[in-house]
């Protein structure tokens, strides 16, 4: 039978004990206030959770918890919408990640999605049973009363911490007379929920939400950490109205008119910013793979004209990458370098693409680690 209601006169905490003693296999969906969170249950056990925030979506989390390379990801999702196979086992099949460590992310969403919903007093619940279980990929299966312990325990706080902060997109900045928080980590199943890394992005005006998402999306531990800091007055809650757009659009538009303008380095700069604010938008990734085309090709008219031997002028030392920021492909390109391979063939036997080998070795040059000759 289907179940449909009210929150206000069915608690979500009913609504999944229902579920869990009647064994059931259906998606389970809780509305409030625009925010919806949706649940896949098999079997009475919760297999998977998903969000229409963008910062709870698993491509976003896998990206900004460094999990899985931005570029990587866009692939990814580009093999998804053109294959079916969804994205988990799209990222598997592709080596991107361990099946530990994206299950081990899956399970935290489907724990932080069960802990906000107790909360709800008010919104919306959906449940239709079906024959057929939905194909999600790869699957956590949590038992609904294991997770339903869970946010009993942590309902009460949950509740206070959202009193603090107010929304998931809130911001913070940092006191002129606080002093940053002693070392040490906040409570947090993942154990990577740090004060002081807290600290510092809430410091960066990074949203809750964001900071959520580079923890792994640990959401409870992360706004207990945040609302702690504000009643210790290390961080304030930033309660100034402000106007929200969505950014990757804009920065998308912006790529492309810059490479109208003829400025191929500076719409790969915007375009890469905006598949770093979001990598999912389909309309982002294309500007992306333009610019990164163009890009390029323009440095390729550069570099290729004639026959080069790259040498190296500054070895990537553990000092020189970090204070000329090296990515990975640069720290292993630059180790390549003998004065003997030249470009082309270092370009072309590269572990990665050689567009990204060839915008590596380009700043290699910039930064003064190789001479192209």
């Amino acid at each position: 039978m289907s179940l449909r209601g009210s929150l206000s006169t069915m608690t979500a905490e009913d609504v999944l004990d229902w579920a869990a003693r009647r064994k059931v296999s259906a998606p389970l969906t809780f509305e409030r206030r625009g925010v919806v969170r949706s649940l896949v249950i098999e079997d009475g056990a919760i297999v998977w959770a998903s969000s229409n925030r963008r910062d709870e979506q698993l491509g976003v989390i896998l990206t900004r918890s460094g999990h899985v390379a931005e570029r990587a990801l866009a692939d990814a999702l580009e093999a998804r919408a053109e294959t079916g196979v969804p994205l988990g086992k799209v990222l598997l099949m592709s080596g991107l990640i361990t099946e530990i460590d994206l299950i081990e992310i899956l399970a935290t969403k489907i724990r932080e999605t069960v802990t906000d919903v107790v909360t709800w007093t008010d919104g919306t619940f959906d449940l239709v049973p079906r024959t057929q279980p939905a194909a999600t990929g790869v699957n956590a299966h949590l038992a609904i009363d294991v997770c339903l312990t869970v946010a009993r325990r942590r309902a009460p706080r949950m509740t206070a911490i959202m009193n603090v902060l107010g929304a998931d997109d809130v911001t913070f900045f940092v006191p002129p007379t606080a002093t940053p928080p002693p070392p040490g980590a906040a409570s947090g199943t993942s154990g990577q929920v740090t004060a002081a890394g807290l600290w510092a992005l809430a410091g960066d005006r990074h949203t809750a939400a964001d900071i959520a998402a580079t923890f792994g999306g640990e959401r409870f531990a992360v706004y207990d950490g945040l609302a702690t800091m504000v009643e210790e007055h290390r961080l304030t809650v930033d309660r100034r109205a402000r106007d929200r757009t969505n950014s990757a659009v804009e920065l998308a538009a912006g790529a492309r008119g810059r490479l109208r303008a003829g400025d191929r380095a500076g719409a790969l700069a915007m375009a890469t910013q905006a598949l770093h604010q979001d990598p999912s938008d389909a309309e982002v990734r294309k500007t992306f793979a333009h610019a990164e085309r163009a890009r390029v090709a323009e440095i390729a008219r550069q570099l290729l004209a004639r026959h080069r031997v790259p040498k190296l002028l500054r070895p990537a030392t553990p000092p020189v990458v970090a204070e000329l920021n090296l990515s990975a492909v640069e720290v292993e390109l630059a180790g390549r370098v003998d004065g003997r391979w030249d470009l082309l063939s270092l370009v072309r036997s590269a572990s990665v693409r050689e567009a990204e080998a060839m915008l590596a070795f380009s700043r290699l040059a910039e930064v003064g680690v190789v001479e192209l000759g």
